[in-house]
């Protein structure tokens, strides 16, 4: 049985002084250590442990990130580790007796004694097809390989394995009951599940318990598995996406109804591959960045204002403004507070402005007008972008600046 490190929740204490909020709990396989990454079910929100200490057999923690009102006796605080989806359907491998007619809770999921107190009221079971479906009332957190312990009307425990959390299409029910009659066994353990679902799905998202067996044509991205065919598929649609002017940053890196966790982790290993270069927090393919007549008609207006810049008041029209945004997330100018800046233009100030120091050194405004000439906005634009890149940081006073 597949149990999740992480605590539940006997009692949550009254009001004290501080900030914090202290819960007792009963440990689920082992706990897990402060600071570690967990989450609150239901409701699936992060919750950091500060503290904890074992007093007998139970456990004094000292958490923050979510209300008091939010914690009840019964929730349970596990590893974020574990791929745990909350649903109101799934679909169950048979224990070879009829469908339950009456239950009168539904236990396990996340931990063997999750809804003990019935908070998440009795399932409704049917066949489906060599499974055995249910659907509660409200979300279940659970993830393939969880035991639910569904106890009848008579209160005799019966035990089901999740297979598939939420509610598989046609197309991968048709798929799975093949599996099932190829593969009788009614109850494989784990790492059979997992790999059920990857075969019908293409992907699946594994506990980290996993992560060293061999799993053949399928490759190992973050905590995913992908089948390599499905894989080269989703990388040629990042980069199509990335390739757009602009790039393309976690919001608009969507590929139709895949995870976001799976794709922001290939985005994350094909950056460490070196198949995408990111420039604060945007992605593009490696090279030059790709741009449209019109963004490099906008380029050329900024190159060929040299020092003295555009104004960013001269500009009316939306898509000029998104034009230079694009540019300027490129890499390819710079500023954008009150003058945008071409990338030579920018080398040339900055460097005039910085030649000689050293860290520590202090720069004034007036100096800093003096070496770079021109208007007191573009010498602000000059010290703002310098301040982005960390290479000044402003004095105490607030008007020098200081070299870092």
């Amino acid at each position: 049985m597949l149990v999740i490190p992480g605590y539940r929740i006997l009692n949550v204490e009254s009001r004290g002084e501080g900030k914090l909020i202290e819960i007792t709990c009963e440990s689920m396989a082992g706990g897990v250590r402060e600071q570690t990454d967990t989450r609150l079910f239901p409701g699936g929100r992060v919750v950091k442990i500060k503290s904890l200490i074992k007093t007998g057999e139970t456990y004094r923690l000292r958490i923050k990130g979510i209300a008091r009102s939010s914690l009840f006796t019964g929730a349970v605080i596990v590893s974020a580790q574990w791929p745990v989806t909350e649903n109101r359907e799934a679909l169950l491998l048979p224990d070879g007796q009829p469908v339950p007619s009456e239950t009168e809770a539904v236990r396990g999921g996340i931990c063997p004694d999750f809804n003990r107190e019935r908070f998440i009221g009795r399932g409704n079971f049917h066949i489906e097809g060599s499974f055995v479906s249910v659907r509660f009332p409200k979300p279940f957190p659970m993830f393939p390989g969880a035991v639910l312990t569904i106890l009848s009307g008579d209160g005799r425990p019966r035990k089901f394995t999740v297979l598939w959390p939420g509610k598989p299409s046609f197309d991968e029910r048709r798929r799975l009951n093949g599996m099932a009659k190829r593969r009788p066994d009614p109850h494989p353990d784990p790492a059979e599940i997992y790999g059920r679902i990857l075969h019908v799905r293409g992907y699946v998202d594994i506990p980290s318990l996993l992560y060293k067996k061999d799993w053949g044509e399928a490759a190992r991205v973050g905590s995913w598995l992908i089948l390599d065919d499905r894989r080269k598929i989703l990388e040629r649609k990042i980069l199509k996406i990335t390739s757009r002017p602009g790039g393309a940053d976690e919001r608009l890196l969507r590929v139709g109804d895949y995870p976001d966790s799976l794709i922001s982790s290939m985005v994350l290993a094909m950056s460490e591959r070196g198949e995408l270069e990111v420039r604060k927090d945007w992605y593009f393919p490696p090279g030059y960045p790709p741009l449209s007549p019109f963004h490099r008609g906008w380029l050329k207006k900024v190159q060929d204002a040299g020092e003295e810049g555009v104004r960013v008041r001269s500009i009316s029209g939306e898509s000029d403004r998104s034009a230079l945004g694009v540019l300027l997330r490129s890499g390819l100018i710079q500023g954008g507070a009150d003058i945008w800046l071409s990338e030579d233009a920018c080398k040339t100030l900055t460097s005039r402005l910085m030649i000689g120091k050293k860290k520590g050194d202090r720069i004034s405004m007036a100096y800093a007008r003096k070496e770079l000439g021109g208007s007191r906005m573009r010498t602000l634009e000059i010290l703002a972008i310098l301040e982005s890149d960390a290479r000044l940081v402003p004095a105490a006073d607030g008007e020098d600046r200081i070299v870092s």
